[in-house]
């Protein structure tokens, strides 16, 4: 059964977003921002702070602080640095489609999109914008591949999953694969053609 749409808190997160965006447009810094905008979220007279606290994934929250300790855990060891050395000896770094557009499919379906492309800025010295910007397209992409490519997919999944929907990782593989495929080689051929980067 669809939920009744709830006009006030429309129009409360409409109004968040777009003090968000003001915010942003500012010289406070972004996560500052987006904490003011929370706070101001959680001031409610219509849900208590316990209703509003017990919504909060906490499993989430804590897959997302482990993501991210681990993540920096090992950008710290020097092994990515290692690594990004010995590919730059070959002549293999990630500033052309035929390297960078490997290398997300395979790193973000593995470690995920997100801890892969952290791993990839901590050792990657000075690249271009134009290599950046196929990075955070080919990254975001490459995360639809598999279900553990992406955590927005795995947070899909386990929201399925509590409504009784299963999403096993077959059932998103069958889609996701060739449509991963397809929308990576539309973004490669873009790429290039705008020249941006190098084939």
């Amino acid at each position: 059964m669809v939920p009744k749409l709830d006009i006030y808190q429309t129009d409360k997160g409409l109004l968040a977003v777009l003090m968000l965006v003001v915010l942003f447009t500012t010289d406070l810094p972004r996560e500052t921002g987006a904490l003011v905008i929370a706070a101001m979220l959680l001031l409610s007279r219509r849900l208590s702070s316990r209703a509003m606290v017990g919504a909060v994934d906490w499993h989430l929250l804590l897959l997302f602080a482990c993501l991210f300790t681990i993540t920096s855990a090992f950008a710290s060891t020097g092994h990515t640095e290692t690594a990004f050395a010995w590919l730059a000896a070959k002549g293999l770094l990630p500033d052309r489609l035929s390297i960078l557009a490997p290398l997300t499919l395979v790193a973000s379906n593995t470690i995920g999109n997100v801890p892969a492309v952290i791993l990839l800025l901590t050792a990657w010295p000075n690249p271009s914008p134009q290599a950046l910007y196929g990075l955070a397209l080919l990254s975001t992409l490459a995360g639809n591949l598999l279900i553990v490519g992406s955590l927005a997919n795995i947070i899909v999944a386990e929201r399925a999953a509590s409504i009784g929907v299963k999403l096993r990782f077959l059932d998103h593989a069958r889609s996701g694969i060739p449509i991963t495929l397809l929308s990576m080689g539309i973004a490669c051929l873009w790429l290039w053609l705008l020249r941006l980067l190098p084939w």
